[in-house]
């Protein structure tokens, strides 16, 4: 685990108050972080007490606050990792904990099963495992090759870094982890919190209130969710939107923006382009943008004025200067 930093994320008691949480949660938190705490260090604690029914507002909170922060991708990652870590090494099998219940799955490949249970605690390093999942407030955390997960519960968490993995989802308020490369992720569940650092992912999404980040090179996004935000970081990565109201930024090297839909907010890497629709009163138009051509400046962001014209957002021009 690495150590805290100005960068890291914290969170205080004061935020907690804003957030309106509970009172067990506030009292647990103070009783654990009296001074606060990062935001690795807290989610950490929540998943060794297996507090699962309350990850999703803390995680509900560190997206709002810290989604557009430079940092934010390094330190979700270290959470996704933390979250193997803390649930230990199974060196075959799929183990099955619910406290005070605890089972082992057979051994064999090609593992299909699926569970309605609530508050689940579900790892496995077996390849080609498929599950079916439909319960709330439950951890799942995959690192086998080729393993598939299908999500319908609220509240749960998803994490698999094994090759080729595959995850759909309908439930809302889920977090979604990838790690491995060529992952691909289906969801249609709102306010779902989608992580993916491997290379070649493929991402698909039409919920409401999204939040996907994808980190490596050769990634896809495509996004038909209103008030959704994207962040592709990597190299010759493609995100395309047709939601309302969304934030899409595309920072790695030769990518490329597409959105048909009513953009709040775009940003480029180097090398990057934009092409971005709006209609004239009459018909469908569109508007390209390319880095380092008419002002448009790598790393800034940018939103479309009344003449379709683009202009820096306040706080990242003043950056700038």
């Amino acid at each position: 685990m690495s150590v805290p930093s100005k960068e890291n994320i914290r969170l205080t008691k004061e935020d907690l108050r804003q957030l309106h949480v509970s009172t067990s949660l506030y009292r647990w938190f103070l009783r654990y972080f009296p001074d606060g705490g990062t935001y690795s260090a807290i989610h950490s604690e929540l998943i060794k007490q297996r507090r699962t029914q309350w990850i999703e507002s803390f995680i509900q909170y560190i997206y709002l606050r810290h989604f557009s922060e430079a940092s934010f991708a390094k330190q979700e990652q270290e959470v996704m990792e933390n979250i193997l870590f803390l649930l230990g090494n199974e060196q075959q099998g799929v183990t099955l904990q619910r406290l005070p219940y605890h089972n082992m799955l057979p051994t064999s490949e090609n593992i299909q099963f699926s569970t309605e249970w609530h508050q689940l605690i579900l790892k496995s390093q077996q390849l080609s495992t498929d599950l079916a999942l439909c319960g709330s407030n439950n951890i799942v955390a995959f690192s086998g090759d080729e393993n598939s997960i299908a999500n319908t519960g609220y509240n749960n968490q998803l994490i698999n870094t094994g090759f080729a993995g595959k995850v759909c989802n309908t439930g809302n308020q889920c977090r979604i982890g990838s790690l491995g490369g060529r992952s691909r992720i289906c969801n249609s569940g709102n306010d779902v919190k989608i992580y993916a650092s491997g290379n070649g992912v493929h991402v698909a999404n039409s919920g409401i209130r999204s939040f996907i980040t994808a980190s490596q090179d050769r990634a896809k996004v495509t996004n038909t969710g209103d008030l959704a935000q994207i962040n592709v970081t990597g190299k010759n990565t493609v995100a395309i939107n047709t939601g309302d109201n969304c934030k899409v930024t595309v920072s790695g090297d030769d990518s490329i923006c597409i959105s048909t839909g009513n953009l709040h907010q775009f940003c480029l890497g180097k090398g990057g382009s934009a092409v971005i629709a709006y209609h004239d009163g009459n018909r469908t138009r569109f508007k390209i943008f390319y880095e380092g051509e008419d002002d448009i400046v790598a790393g800034v962001h940018y939103y479309l004025d009344e003449n379709q014209q683009p202009v820096a957002e306040k706080q990242y021009s003043t950056d700038q200067n």
